[in-house]
């Protein structure tokens, strides 16, 4: 009976030190390509996002789309916090990015329409419902940094062209998007 105890206690050590080897050693492939379909600056309005991680916490991006007033643009950086052990369901991110990040479009009259361009920083979360899916969503909040000339502009269409504003634009803008993983 002795020999059966120490036996059994000598299998279960070997199990755990195996199995805790195995964990520590698993390397999980994050995505280095994805390309993204949503709304946002990082988007270009409503469009769509290439996103290219070099390594596996910092990323590189180029997003186009419709942005109300015409055609938005943007390109920056993303720095997530993922491990090399860990497959998260949510890993979260800080970006950076340069391109449109105000929107005036006036209706009938399409003449005043204008996009200015600007840098823009910002936080959010990617989420992945399994961690063997091939694609997730992202979502963030953004702090456009815009000029005196957003405010100028608007200023002028009211003073000058008879434009009137039903509200002014947003401290912060909102960025939704599912990303697709090519590689």
């Amino acid at each position: 009976m002795r020999k059966l105890i120490i036996s059994l206690a000598l299998l279960l050590f070997i199990s755990i030190s195996v199995q805790s080897q195995n964990s520590t050693n698993e390397t999980y492939m994050h995505d280095k390509l994805s390309f993204g379909l949503g709304a946002g600056l990082d988007f270009g309005g409503f469009g769509g996002n290439l996103l290219f991680y070099p390594q596996k916490n910092v990323g590189l991006f180029a997003g186009a789309g419709y942005a109300i007033a015409g055609f938005g643009y943007n390109f920056g950086a993303k720095i997530r916090f993922v491990k090399e052990d860990q497959q998260p369901k949510i890993a979260p991110y800080i970006t950076a990015m340069y391109g449109y990040n105000a929107a005036i479009a006036v209706t009938n009259a399409t003449d005043f329409n204008k996009l200015f361009y600007g840098p823009s920083f910002g936080a959010g979360v990617d989420f992945k419902s399994k961690p063997e899916a091939k694609g997730y969503w992202t979502m963030g909040l953004l702090i456009p940094l815009r000029s005196a000339d957003v405010d100028d502009y608007m200023d002028d269409l009211e003073d000058n062209h008879g434009v009137e504003f039903k509200s002014g634009l947003l401290p912060i803008a909102i960025s939704v998007g599912y990303r697709f993983v090519i590689n």
